[in-house]
């Protein structure tokens, strides 16, 4: 135990996140702390409940871990014997009922810990809401073709065609992200109870969520499998479906819960989607640097004081460049900003600037404002990493070891202790909105 507490802490030494080594290991601690606790009478009896409350997923989901972690970690589409077309959804009740019953030890764990998992954010919960704070938590428009939602609801997904984006002036041959498009149709078929039971499981974790791609609600690039990005189409290719398809699948989620979704409408978004968005009442994002009026001469940024309301700003995103590489890297972008403000431009982001740009992503008239805690941290160069690369998180289509792999330079309690950073941070939450 004491071994593998110390290679734990190691990994924590690292400036990035091991991902393979941290599952390995965080997987025998997990099962370690397991074979203590699972025979506690008062926390079997409140596992029990939690299982009944959570049947629609909990078992198929724990039941797929298991068949992975057997298979080492390979696509359920190579498991063996199992071919992919005797996996999941064409495999019988009884025969998934039959494996669970194979496996029980394992299909219990990989339940338990999801329990913990939740009762550990169900506290996170209650502690925000007893400060009145609001947690956000995410809904990705579309996921992962191994996942357990594909392999036993695969007549919900269309197999042929994968998502990604068309070409643009950042992916000249566009993008294939490999993930499989929805069978809207098979959804409605079944009144679209998996989006309905995913709404209201996370509903019981935060109180606002994000939808990333909400564009894809209303039509979403297709690309056959094998094929290349640019040799993809709009699905439904139709451009007459797009709105009120896209109204009808969003209001399904707003009728699943009573969390707050904003909308992650950044890109080339058809105008008509932003107005039903409004008519929906669903907040889209607002990126500082990204606000110009592209159709206008020199594309002049969009003064923050005409955002609407029903908007969450920010000045970076996951996917996006920090500030400071930005500034790097988007050179001309960045001399252009420093104009509208009337700064002169230097190659490396100021301090100041870098404090004014926070200040205004705080005062705009949008409803919330959001940015990434590293864009804090940054105000002091001992709490970031030197190489600014180390502080992105995501490079969309390109997969890399380094995507998501992000971890901040300081400890949390560095963070929470730092008198400097909090007292910035203070000052930025009280400033009168516009």
């Amino acid at each position: 135990m004491k071994t593998l507490r110390k290679q734990l802490q190691d990994l924590n030494a690292k400036p990035a996140v091991d991902w393979k080594q941290v599952r390995e290991l965080k997987g025998k601690w997990m099962q370690l702390y397991y074979e203590i606790v699972k025979d506690e009478k008062t926390l079997q009896e409140q596992f029990k409940e939690w299982k009944h409350e959570q049947k629609y997923w909990l078992g198929d989901y724990a039941l797929f871990c298991t068949l992975k972690r057997i298979h080492n970690w390979k696509s359920w589409k190579e498991w063996k014997p199992a071919q992919p077309d005797t996996v999941g959804e064409s495999e019988t009740f009884a025969e998934i009922e039959a494996l669970k019953k194979q496996y029980p030890a394992e299909v219990d764990f990989h339940s338990f810990m999801q329990f913990f998992a939740f009762q550990q954010m169900n506290q996170v919960r209650k502690l925000a809401e007893s400060k009145k704070i609001f947690l956000k938590g995410d809904i990705p428009f579309l996921v992962s073709m191994d996942s357990a939602d594909v392999w036993r609801h695969r007549k919900l997904f269309n197999m042929n065609l994968t998502a990604g984006a068309p070409p643009d002036m950042y992916a000249a041959d566009g993008q294939n992200w490999g993930l499989p498009l929805y069978d809207w149709k098979a959804m409605e078929e079944e009144d679209c109870e998996w989006w309905r039971k995913r709404l209201e499981v996370a509903s019981n974790l935060y109180h606002i969520y994000r939808v990333d791609h909400i564009v894809g609600f209303f039509r979403v690039w297709g690309v056959p499998l094998g094929k290349k990005a640019t040799e993809g189409s709009y699905q439904p290719q139709e451009e007459s479906l797009w709105i009120p398809n896209g109204e009808k699948h969003l209001r399904v989620l707003l009728e699943s819960s009573q969390m707050l979704p904003i909308g992650e409408d950044l890109g080339a978004i058809p105008p008509e989607v932003r107005v039903c968005l409004q008519k929906l009442g669903i907040s889209g994002t607002k990126v500082l640097r990204w606000e110009r009026d592209w159709e206008a001469e020199e594309s002049p940024f969009i003064p923050t004081s005409n955002f609407q309301r029903d908007s969450m700003t920010t000045v970076s995103t996951h996917d996006s460049e920090t500030l400071t590489l930005w500034w790097i890297e988007k050179k001309e972008e960045a001399e252009a900003y420093a104009k509208s403000k009337g700064w002169k431009f230097s190659p490396q982001l100021m301090s100041e600037h870098r404090e004014e740009i926070l200040k205004e992503s705080h005062s705009t008239p949008s409803l919330f404002h959001v940015n990434l805690l590293n864009e804090y941290l940054a105000l002091d160069a001992e709490l970031v990493h030197e190489d600014p690369a180390l502080e992105r998180i995501n490079v969309p289509g390109l997969l890399a070891e380094t995507n998501w792999a992000y971890r901040m330079r300081p400890t949390l309690e560095e963070v929470a202790s730092h008198k400097n950073l909090g007292e910035t941070m203070k000052r930025l939450r009280d400033l009168p909105q516009a």
